[in-house]
Order: C-alpha cells, then sequence, then structure tokens
C-alpha cells in the first residue's frame, strides 16, 4: 500500500518484512552523553488515560548528519517493573543514518506494539491491560539503542516512567484540556528542541489531552537552514510500527515554503477527532521596561499570519526586533497574546559576561504595555510543574523517588506568579479591564521527564500536559468529536478556563436554577455582568479531583475590589467527606459588596508525596442596587433614592428605615472606597435625608465620576448609582 500526504512521501512496509529479532542478550551499556551533536531521546507519556490506551514508545536520533551512527544494530525495550520482559525487539540490520538528507535532523521511530515479546504475538498492542497492569499501576521501562559509531560499539539506555490514570481528568463535561505552551522539532537550536508533531500527537492523545498549541521559538520558525545558533528542519524521517505494520514518512519541508506554512500544515494532518492541535508561536519582543529596554521577552501568540522577529537578542542578533508593541499591534482581531512566564528570567548573563540571549523578565513597564491592547489577554503563569531534579539525564528515578528537588521547586515561581496576577485585577477594575491566568508544559518533547543542557545537563520531572488549560466549549461535543479547534482558541483567548496540574475548580452563577453552569442564562468564568445589589445572588462553587492527585484540602472563593482581597468562603472539603467532589453556594448579599468585584476560586490537593492546584480565571461583577423599593413617608419600607442625578454641586439622598435602630449611609467610589460618611449612629423609622456637596471627609472636592451611595442597617443594606459632573 502506498499513499500520499501533502508534503511528504510515504512509504509503507509489510509486517512481513521485519528483520529478524536478534539476541535478547544486551551488550554492556557505554552510555554516550548528549551533546551539540548526536542526541538519543527514548521518550514515552509519563500516564496513560486507561489501560486500554496503546503506549506509544518513541525513539529519537537527532543531528546524525553531524556525526553518523555507521551501524544501527536494533532497538530494545524492557518491561523493568515486570523483571526486565522483553517487549519489543526490533533488528535495523546495521542500517545507516546520517547518509542521506532525510536522517540528518530528526530520525524518529515509534512503536505500539510486541515484538518478540516471549508470550505474547508480535503486533500485540502495548496498552497497560495486555501487560497485565490495571488503572493506578505505574511501569518502569528501559529502552537501549545499540549501534556502531565511527570505531567502536555503544548502547545508549533510557529508563521511563509510565502511570495508568486511575481514571479520567476530574472536570465535567464540556470542559477540555490542553497543553498551551509546548514546543515541536520546529524549536531546534543550540540548546533545545522538540519532537516532531505527529509523535507529539501520539503522546498527547495517550495522555488525555483535548487540544495543545505548537508554540515553537520564533528565533527558531524564522530560520530556513543553519543558523548561528538556531537550525531549520527541511527533512525528516519517520516511521510508525502498528498493528497494521510498519509505515515510514519522509517529509519534505523546503518545498511548502516557511517553517510557518510547515506547522500549518502540519498541525491541519496530524488533528483528528480525538486531538486538536492548533498553531501558535513563542515569540521573541524587545521588552520596554526601563530596567531591561530593548532585551528578550517571550510572549505566547495565537494568530493566522505570522509575526516576524529576526532579530532574536542572541551575539549578532541584536537590537531585538519587533519590540512589545510592534508585536501586539500585529496580532489580528480573531488573534491573543499572553506573557509567557513572565517571571521567568531568560538572561544567560552570568559572572558578569553575556553568554547569549539577553532575556529578561517582564516588567512593570512591559505589562502596563502590552494591557494598552485588546489583543493582549493575560498571564501564562503557571509554567512547568517542576518539583523534582536529578543530574542523571537517563536514568533520573532515583533521585526523583528520593525527593531531590531542584533550586527553585514547584510551587514557588506559580506563587509569585498568582501574586503579580492578584495585583493586576485589583488594579484593573475600574475600569474593567480583564485579565486572564493560563497555564502550559512549556515542554520540549518531554513526554515522560524533561531533559535539558546548562553548563551540565539534568532532569526535571516536567512533561507534556503537566500542566493544563481546561476551557469550557458548551455543545454537541465529547471524546471522539471534539469541539472545532477554532471554538477551543475562542475560549482560550476569552479567559473561558481554569488553569490547573491535576484538580478541577468551578465557579458561576445558575442563572436559570438548572443545576449547570452552561446555559446563557448563567454567568461562567471570564464573564462580566451587573447585578442587583439588594437581591439574592447564589455564587456556586464546584470543585473534584482524582486519586492520581490526591483528595481536595483547600477551596477558596476569593473577593478582589478595590479595598483589597477578601475570602468569601475557606474549606479543607477532605475534613468533611468531600475531598473528591463537592459543592457550596454563598450569597453575595451577605458579603454587603457592591462596585466592580472580581471573584476567583482555588483549591489544592493533597497526595502524600506531593500537592496539586487549580485556579479559576475569574467572573466580574458590577454589584449596582439600581430597582430597590422607593422610600415612603411613613418609613414602611427600607429604602434609598437620590434626588438630582447627575449632579454637580450637591444631591439630596433621601433614606426610609422600617424600625429604629442603628444606620450607616456612606458615599463610595467605583473602587469600594469610602468617599463620606453622610450618617452614622441610630436612625428612628421613617423617612430621612442627608446632602452630599461632591467631598471628602475633609472637606475635599473629590473628582468628577460614578460614586455608589450606600445604606447599611439592622434591616438589611441598599445601595443607589450617582454621577458627580464638574
Amino acid at each position: 500500500m502506498t499513499r500520499r500526504l501533502p508534503g511528504c512521501l510515504v512509504l509503507v512496509a509489510a509486517a512481513a518484512m521485519l528483520c529478524p529479532a536478534a539476541s535478547s542478550a544486551d551488550p554492556p551499556d557505554d552510555r554516550y552523553e548528549n551533546t551539540f551533536q548526536k542526541d538519543f531521546v527514548m521518550d514515552a507519556p509519563w500516564r496513560v488515560k486507561d489501560a486500554s490506551t496503546p503506549i506509544p514508545v518513541t525513539i529519537v536520533l537527532k543531528d546524525c548528519d553531524a556525526n553518523d551512527i555507521r551501524e544501527l544494530h536494533w532497538i530494545r525495550c524492557r518491561d523493568v517493573t515486570a523483571g526486565g520482559v522483553l517487549l519489543w525487539n526490533h533488528d535495523f540490520g546495521d542500517e545507516e543514518l546520517g547518509d542521506d538528507p532525510w536522517e540528518a535532523n530528526f530520525w524518529t521511530y515509534v512503536t505500539t506494539v510486541t515484538e518478540g515479546h516471549a508470550a505474547l504475538p508480535d503486533g500485540t498492542p502495548l496498552t497497560p491491560a495486555n501487560l497485565g497492569y490495571a488503572p493506578g499501576d505505574a511501569i518502569d521501562l528501559e529502552v537501549s539503542v545499540y549501534y556502531k559509531d565511527d570505531w567502536f560499539n555503544y548502547t545508549e539506555t533510557r529508563y521511563l516512567r509510565v502511570h495508568v490514570a486511575h481514571e479520567a481528568w476530574p472536570w465535567p463535561d464540556g470542559w477540555y484540556g490542553g497543553d498551551t505552551h509546548y514546543h515541536t522539532m520546529y524549536t531546534n537550536n543550540i540548546a533545545e528542541f522538540g519532537a516532531p508533531v505527529p509523535a507529539v500527537a501520539a503522546a498527547a492523545e495517550a495522555v488525555g489531552l483535548s487540544w495543545i498549541t505548537l508554540t515553537d521559538h520564533s528565533c527558531d520558525i524564522d530560520e530556513t537552514g543553519d543558523g548561528s545558533y538556531s537550525y531549520g528542519t527541511s527533512q525528516w524521517e519517520y516511521t510508525v510500527q502498528d498493528e497494521s505494520g510498519i509505515e515510514t514518512w519522509y517529509r519534505d519541508n523546503s518545498a511548502i515554503g516557511t517553517t510557518w506554512d510547515v506547522l500549518g500544515e502540519e498541525v491541519a494532518l496530524f488533528s483528528s477527532p480525538d486531538l486538536r492541535l492548533a498553531r501558535g508561536v513563542e515569540l521573541n519582543a524587545a521588552s520596554v521596561d526601563a530596567n531591561s529596554y530593548g532585551k528578550t521577552l517571550h510572549c505566547l501568540i495565537v494568530n493566522d499570519a505570522y509575526i516576524d522577529s529576526p532579530l532574536s537578542g542572541a551575539f549578532g542578533e541584536r537590537p531585538v526586533v519587533p519590540s512589545l508593541p510592534d508585536a501586539l499591534g500585529l496580532v489580528g482581531p480573531a488573534g491573543f497574546a499572553y506573557a509567557a512566564h513572565p517571571l521567568s528570567d531568560l538572561s544567560t548573563e552570568w559572572g558578569g559576561l553575556d553568554w547569549g540571549v539577553n532575556g529578561t523578565l517582564w516588567g512593570n513597564e512591559d505589562l502596563a504595555t502590552a494591557l494598552g491592547y485588546d489583543s493582549f489577554r493575560g498571564l501564562q503563569a503557571f509554567n512547568t510543574r517542576t518539583a523534582l531534579f536529578s543530574s542523571d539525564q537517563s536514568d533520573p528515578w532515583p533521585d526523583f523517588d528520593a525527593g531531590v528537588t531542584p533550586g527553585v521547586p514547584y510551587p514557588v515561581e506559580l506563587l509569585e506568579g498568582i501574586a503579580l496576577w492578584n495585583q493586576h485585577l485589583a488594579a484593573s477594575l475600574s475600569p474593567l479591564r480583564k485579565v486572564f491566568l493560563a497555564g502550559g508544559s512549556d515542554a520540549h518533547g518531554d513526554f515522560n521527564y524533561a531533559t535539558h543542557l546548562a553548563l551540565d545537563s539534568y532532569a526535571t520531572d516536567n512533561a507534556i500536559g503537566k500542566v493544563q488549560t481546561v476551557v469550557l466549549v458548551p455543545g454537541p461535543y465529547g471524546p471522539g468529536s471534539l469541539p472545532p479547534t477554532s471554538e477551543i482558541l475562542a475560549a482560550f483567548g476569552a479567559g473561558r478556563s481554569v488553569v490547573t496540574d491535576g484538580p478541577f475548580v468551578e465557579i458561576g452563577v445558575d442563572g436559570n436554577d438548572d443545576g449547570d453552569l452552561l446555559d446563557e442564562e448563567d454567568l461562567t468564568i471570564g464573564e462580566d455582568a451587573a447585578l442587583d445589589a439588594s437581591q439574592e445572588t447564589a455564587m456556586t462553587v464546584r470543585w473534584a479531583s482524582t486519586p492520581d492527585f490526591g483528595p481536595v484540602v483547600s477551596l477558596e472563593l476569593l473577593v478582589i475590589h478595590g479595598t483589597g482581597t477578601s475570602t468569601a468562603l475557606a474549606l479543607d472539603p477532605s475534613a468533611v467527606g468531600e475531598g473528591w467532589s463537592g459543592e457550596r453556594t454563598v450569597d453575595l448579599l451577605e458579603l454587603g459588596l457592591f462596585g466592580e468585584t472580581c471573584f476567583r476560586a482555588q483549591c489544592r490537593t493533597d497526595r502524600g508525596d506531593g500537592s496539586f492546584r487549580a485556579y479559576t480565571n475569574p467572573i466580574w461583577i458590577d454589584l449596582d442596587a439600581t430597582s430597590v423599593a422607593e422610600a415612603d413617608e411613613t418609613g414602611s419600607a427600607l429604602g434609598l433614592t437620590v434626588g438630582t442625578n447627575p449632579f454637580r454641586e450637591g444631591t439630596v439622598v433621601s433614606f426610609a428605615v422600617p424600625a429604629a435602630g442603628g444606620a450607616e449611609l456612606g458615599i463610595y467610589d467605583a473602587a469600594g472606597r469610602l468617599v463620606r460618611l453622610l450618617h452614622s449612629g441610630a436612625a428612628a423609622p421613617g423617612a430621612h435625608e442627608r446632602t452630599w456637596n461632591g467631598t471628602d471627609g475633609d472637606g475635599r472636592r473629590v473628582a468628577a465620576g460614578v460614586y455608589f451611595v450606600r445604606l447599611r442597617t439592622d434591616a438589611g443594606a441598599v445601595s443607589r448609582k450617582v454621577v458627580l459632573l464638574r
């Protein structure tokens, strides 16, 4: 069988043409350290969504043009958990790699089936169930490559661990989890690279992602050939071995055009009803902050058209182009941008010397400038989940199991990012400027764990899909029939999302009282509305987790307003038997709030060996009493009216109380700050009047704008909006 795909030639070999299995006796392990030339990557997803999902074992041999593999003898995969059982043993017949352009950059082989297993027939899917495992189990794998270099034979080995999920992700129907920040093979430079798009799709689907945004570095996408620091990938070879046999693709990108065009074509080619792929870019843009002017910022941009960044900030590529304002100004009407890892210092300055990229973190002026553009949506402050560290890239598990942590472990930078987000939420209430939170793994390939090249090589436990942005897309969708990519991206850009590394939390107002938060009448995450502050409004808070992440031990509903941040609900669900799921409602009337107010929820789990977190994007509510009962002369009802409105010099405020008791009448600004008290103390039943002349408590004239008159009594509270003109 032969078939053609756009831009690539596909050759198919029948399963019967497999080379005979080599001897199962492994030669000594002479580990060849990954270098700037040849890299050996053996990978498999850190998680499979259930016991019936095949484990895609991926082998990438990179840069074979720089240092050829003269003879590729065999590649093997063993089940270490089961005592070293041989799962897959493929003989490559001493094939030479690097002698043709297809093998120069990324030679990739993926198997999802057995070969040479003692008990299972060749071609049996590598599902946990077929291998004797159940949900909740962990499977340790050993993958080895035996080859000959110029003179000697070597064996490269990596050790992987695959967790079988206890159950599906904890989010309800209508919610779809995705990785918003991920690097493929088109991130390809002197220090880092990702994985081929079809291998990414296979791993993402096995993990259980619904979507993934491919956000390669602009400095790499810009390259069409070998640059000083980044390298274009014009041709590559990709082989899949599955139940149908072996299929090899020879991909030639040179005829397609730019790398941006190539990535777009592959996104369309490898998307499926079970996984949506989207194209984005991690753009290098120049800072405008006084403390870091001209240095490199990273900005995640989803946009139809590519935004050029010809000067990235490396040696010989300065000053950085484009500037942040220029980049955001080029984002189209359907596009949007987030600040990528805003608190990560990208600088490679050390010992007083500039060692490469002159990067920086996002400064206050950078964020203030970005917030002036409609295309800028917020902060990708949940970036990676790096809790464990090892200096051994090939076998990090002894260090991981011992709990060795990196210098800045999870969740230090995350919590700093959340604090920064809170600051911008509080500062952007009046006038309202929505600031959303996003999350992504920032993985570069890294299906099982992450490998890094610095002054020395090391590994961390971050991987694809370990941080997700879960978007709300109501409609007739579900597994196998996912929403269109356009609807997923629209939800991402509009902040209809929860950011998590495992658990789930949701808030909303059930407008039609039908028990869900999916209808047009409901007020859901990312939305804003004006509600009557004098009427009962129930804010629903829901949470869920699974044994993969532990029970929820902390749940908070936070209220952000002009006077600061307060907690409307704080609960340890596990203490009341609701650690796995639960729901509470909070009556907003009882909170005594008015004016522009922001609500968001967060939760934390405890698995025993670590914690996991989830954050909702906010709901913004303008709490304004515009339909309260008018006061009558007998004081038979609680009432509040404003005379001249709008006014310039003064206005009469009339209020009524039904019974004798305490009363407080105050003027508040749009941020909820007290401007002046008009009455505080006892009040007889009936009608009363006070005059406000547009001054504060010290007699100073206040600025023109919107203010609120608020009456609090033993019988309840009401408020009215008033406009002061100058």
